[in-house]
């Protein structure tokens, strides 16, 4: 695109003819503008440059929009005047990495004074860019982000110019694509073009926070080639050169300066590091504990130092490993510590963890004692079990018996399924121990000194005394004669022949007769219950069945209540005693001779008289 300055040397109007000349104006060496352009252009950006120097990197963020202003300084070719345009500029970029971004852009600027004064024409002419393409960092992480870029797509010029009247055909030939207007000295054309551009350069960002940077500079070539006033179909333009209306290629300077909103991405990650500690829970011996420390978020290139520290015991550190002894810790909890530091990092550059283990109270072996049987008679053995085992699984190392009484014979130990288990057992012998209680005490030791112990008890008691049995009453016979009332009739000798075969059979026991009578009877006969049981101990003794029992073995008592017209017959077994206590012992010395003679089994009535007292 190309902006001319057309000079009138000379306008004269006199109603009739018009003379105008025409000539380029130079408007001499544009150096000394862009010298001056780039001296505050470095100011500013050393300015924003100490800002920001303290700030602390950031992870890339993912997408990235810049607003700014803009600057484009126009080198028409051929060459009128160069010029300047102002405006502004936008774009998208996304980032893949943190080096190499994709960027979309748009952008206009313009140079909107035009006047025709003093008989200088100046166009005024809008351009508006397109352009995409890649740009690459080279510190994209950090404060400072250095990028170059190469943009290419297209330039839309707008450009809106005035001639005067007296230069132009009249009338106007048809043009195409033009806009015209005129005017009583001018005509106005408006055209449009658009050509192929590109941008080849780069900048600077200065990040002032996680989601806003500042560019202080953006400096690019910009070649673009269109035709300086592109109005075809017009014809020759009296001191205009024909090379005006053809397409060139123009070498031009874009500046840019504004700020970039940050999306996406986070904060940079701190290094981590996680430590953990094995065991983390132990007895005082069973030690040392290993500790280890696992960074993560550091530079990988880069050698880190480790340092450990506990709140108690000996630390051995070994890198990213260490070790601490337990041997004379108290029960309690420690907590070991890993400070791991890159030290060519200054910022975000250690993480420090810790982890916990517990040394553990170390607990006596536990052992249980049980006596079978828990009462003997001297000389009877005692069984002695006895179940042991440590909570800490510790080996024991002794055993030892200790008893109030008798002698221990250790027998067999069996270990159990963990360290420490175990099952003893042992035999009491009580030969010679004296009645009364017994205790047994069981003592083991484990080889770290603990101990534990166990009692158990038992008792040894007398021979019991032979055991005391009383009367059973093995039979009865009736008294039924009602003359003759204590006669030993043939029924009841059958039942003292029975009688007496229990006696013989047990020669040891003893027979208790009980004679009995009703109240009748003992009104109206004198102690007829007492001679009752005397003449059926006279025919167990010496009656004519010939059963010659011996009266020692037969006690004869009378019962003290109306009980009946018979006689009991109570069998007492050796050692027994006779414990009814509703009778009394008969004293067969005081009875009067009983005068009866008692008739055999098989007999004829007797003609004997009956004495009178029976």
């Amino acid at each position: 695109m190309e902006l001319f300055a057309i000079s009138l040397s000379r306008v004269v109007r006199d109603g009739k003819t018009n003379s105008v000349g025409i000539e380029s104006i130079y408007s001499g060496s544009a150096s000394g503008e862009v010298k001056l352009i780039m001296k505050r252009l470095f100011a500013a950006f050393t300015c924003l440059f100490l800002v920001v120097v303290a700030s602390v990197a950031q992870e890339v963020p993912k997408a990235e929009v810049y607003l700014g202003y803009g600057f484009v300084r126009f080198y028409p070719n051929p060459s009128p005047n160069a010029f300047t345009a102002n405006g502004g500029f936008g774009s998208a970029q996304y980032n893949f990495n943190r080096y190499f971004s994709v960027v979309g852009e748009l952008g206009g600027v313009t140079n909107n004074a035009w006047t025709v004064a003093n008989g200088v024409v100046e166009p005024s002419q809008t351009f508006f860019t397109y352009m995409f393409g890649p740009r690459v960092y080279f510190n994209k992480t950090g404060v400072v982000s250095p990028f170059i870029e190469y943009l290419v797509g297209g330039f839309h010029n707008s450009r809106s110019t005035d001639i005067d009247n007296a230069l132009l055909p009249n009338p106007l030939p048809p043009l195409r694509g033009v806009g015209v207007r005129q005017f009583a000295n001018f005509t106005r054309f408006n055209t449009t073009q658009n050509a192929a551009a590109m941008a080849v350069g780069g900048g600077v960002d200065l990040r002032l926070s996680r989601l806003i940077a500042v560019r202080p500079i953006q400096l690019d070539y910009l070649p673009t080639n269109f035709s300086p006033l592109n109005i075809t179909g017009l014809g020759a333009i009296p001191g205009v050169p024909s090379s005006f209306n053809r397409t060139r290629w123009q070498q031009n300077l874009r500046y840019s300066a504004g700020v970039t909103f940050r999306f996406g991405g986070a904060p940079p990650t701190p290094p981590t590091v996680a430590c953990a500690v094995t065991p983390s829970e132990l007895l005082p011996w069973a030690g040392p504990v290993n500790a280890t420390v696992s960074p993560s978020g550091f530079n990988p290139r880069r050698d880190l130092d480790f340092n450990w520290t506990s709140t108690s015991g000996a630390v051995s550190g070994n890198g990213s490993s260490a070790t601490v002894d337990t041997t004379n810790l108290q029960p309690g909890e420690y907590t070991v510590k890993a400070n791991v530091s890159d030290p060519r990092q200054h910022t975000n550059g250690s993480a420090s963890c810790s982890a916990s283990f517990t040394v553990k109270q170390p607990q006596s072996p536990q052992v249980a004692c049980s006596a079978t049987p828990a009462s003997v008679h001297p000389g009877d053995p005692i069984t002695l079990r006895v179940e042991g085992s440590s909570p800490d699984q510790s080996k024991i190392q002794s055993r030892n018996f200790r008893t109030s009484a008798g002698t221990i014979k250790q027998g067999e130990t069996t270990a159990g399924a963990q360290p420490g288990e175990f099952t003893s057992v042992a035999t009491l012998d009580t030969t010679n121990v004296a009645p009364g209680p017994l205790s047994v005490n069981i003592d083991i030791t484990d080889v770290h000194g603990l101990s534990g112990s166990a009692t158990c008890t038992a008792s040894v008691v007398a021979p019991p005394a032979p055991e005391v049995v009383s009367e059973s009453l093995i039979s009865d016979c009736e008294f039924n004669n009602p003359k003759k009332h204590a006669r030993v009739d043939n029924q009841c000798k059958a039942v003292l022949d029975e009688v007496a075969l229990r006696l013989q059979h047990e020669p040891n026991g003893k027979l208790v007769v009980v004679g009995c009578s009703d109240e009748q009877e003992s009104v109206s006969v004198s102690d007829v219950s007492s001679r009752r049981a005397v003449n059926t101990k006279a025919y167990l003794t010496g009656g004519e069945a010939k059963q010659q029992i011996d009266s020692a073995r037969i006690e004869v008592r009378k019962s003290t209540n109306a009980c009946g017209r018979k006689a009991r017959f109570y069998f007492v077994p050796e050692g027994g005693s006779f414990t009814q206590t509703d009778t009394v012992i008969v004293d067969e010395s005081s009875l009067p001779a009983d005068r009866t003679t008692a008739p055999s089994k098989h007999h004829k009535k007797s003609k004997t008289a009956t004495p009178s007292g029976e």
